[in-house]
């Protein structure tokens, strides 16, 4: 059986298959491929797989997303499930600046939670962020329930608690008597009173994981604020996670990954009007 949306007239090469009607041959396929693994016939200049290209395949469809013609289809990926970027999907530059400039970490939630069919369509979108060679490492954990975040919050003060009893370095560094103050005069400063939390962890051996993740999580937080969601970086949970067994088991990761950030989110109880001034950007030319 062929691939989803095989057509007659299709070309079907294992990999993937081509409409020899729709084919252009002008090797974009080929000329994407990060792994130039897609060649062309010298007789019909018709784009084929190399004999190893099903293990060599990163699965990224740039091949397939590159054609205007609609010409190839993956095995793995039918051209119908794939949906067409049409012309004006970029933001004017102007207005990425501005959105982009603007956005502000939020610290102050309203206490009416997000549906959760949106915290789901913000993860589906933001696992759409890049990974190397299409690794795809990320997961997701969501801490759905504003009871069980305040319940956290409470479970790494308590973690706190313990490191500036012995002493730790950390605790000092990262001001923890403050904090752990704070909390006890009724002030959160781990989760700052969000309704949600959302975590990405990957397995501790993937050398690609770190990085795969803080983009996935900042894709999460750029698409919160587009859904005029508040959003701001939960750093004292994601270092309690992977340093407190008690907070890992609450949130529910397994000890083979290693959390590599958490993300307040939920409705802005404040909104912003300026855009405050940064540091001019030191750049080496070369």
């Amino acid at each position: 059986m062929g691939p989803p949306g095989l057509k007659k007239g299709d070309i079907k090469m294992g990999l993937f298959s081509v409409d020899k009607k729709k084919c252009k041959c002008d090797g974009l396929c080929a000329a994407v491929c990060p792994i130039r693994i897609i060649k062309f016939n010298n007789s019909e200049r018709i784009p084929y797989p190399l004999d190893n290209a099903e293990e060599l395949c990163i699965n990224c469809g740039h091949c397939l997303a590159v054609c205007p013609y609609g010409a190839l289809s993956l095995s793995a990926m039918s051209l119908d499930s794939c949906q067409q970027l049409k012309p004006g999907w970029r933001i004017p530059p102007d207005k990425i600046e501005l959105f982009l400039k603007g956005r502000r970490s939020v610290r102050i939630y309203k206490p009416e939670p997000v549906e959760r069919i949106t915290l789901e369509k913000l993860i589906d979108i933001a696992s759409y962020a890049p990974s190397g060679i299409n690794r795809q490492p990320v997961n997701w954990a969501v801490i759905l329930e504003p009871v069980k975040v305040k319940q956290l919050a409470e479970m790494v003060v308590n973690w706190m608690r313990v490191l500036i009893k012995d002493g730790s370095p950390l605790a000092a560094s990262l001001r923890m008597e403050h904090i752990v103050s704070s909390w006890e005069k009724g002030e959160d400063w781990i989760c700052r009173g969000a309704p949600h939390l959302v975590f990405v962890y990957a397995l501790k051996d993937d050398m690609t994981a770190a990085q795969a993740s803080t983009i996935a999580l900042t894709y999460l937080e750029l698409a919160a604020a587009s859904f005029n969601l508040g959003a701001c970086w939960a750093g004292y949970v994601s270092i309690a996670v992977n340093l407190s067994p008690e907070v890992r088991k609450f949130v529910g990761i397994s000890l083979r990954t290693d959390c590599f950030g958490a993300m307040m989110i939920g409705h802005p109880g404040v909104s912003y009007s300026r855009i405050p001034l940064r540091n001019k950007p030191h750049i080496i030319w070369r």
